[in-house]
């Protein structure tokens, strides 16, 4: 899989036709990488899903064996108020789906995500003190009281 770093955030687009548009002109499949072989891509989050199942169709279509998906965050199951701005939980893929239903939506073999606790403890590092991260929209654990 190529990218192409002049192709800004698909996330950000404001709407899903220029999210797909981005998609493709953001990636490209070096097909003699790829025939025959079993792809494990890792990414940051899944948000929407958006860019995956595209990127999954794209492989499997210059001929991935497999393609199996490793995700370095826990799923994204509750809207974000403090910072990316994720108002409800219709957008997200994993409020919405088992991960069985995210697998076979973006058309993957495998999905796997990082648990909470192992992204607390990847940025906590050696340190011992308090958690002290914002999780809400992993855990629906909001650090302040929200007005619904």
């Amino acid at each position: 899989l190529h990218r192409n770093s002049y192709v800004g955030r698909s996330f950000i687009q404001p709407s899903t036709e220029l999210r797909q548009k981005v998609v493709l002109k953001k990636f490209g499949v070096i097909s003699e990488n790829v025939i025959g072989k079993r792809i494990i891509l890792v990414d940051d989050s899944i948000v929407r899903g958006n860019t995956m199942a595209k990127i999954v169709r794209m492989l499997k279509a210059y001929g991935a064996k497999e393609v199996h998906l490793r995700i370095a965050s826990p799923p994204l199951k509750y809207p974000c108020f403090m910072g990316i701005n994720i108002p409800s939980k219709k957008e997200l893929l994993a409020a919405n789906f088992t991960v069985d239903e995210i697998c076979a939506q973006l058309g993957a073999d495998s999905i796997q995500y990082l648990s909470i606790e192992g992204l607390v403890r990847a940025v906590r590092g050696s340190s011992n003190r308090e958690n002290g991260y914002c999780t809400a929209c992993l855990s629906g654990e909001y650090p302040t009281e929200l007005e619904w």
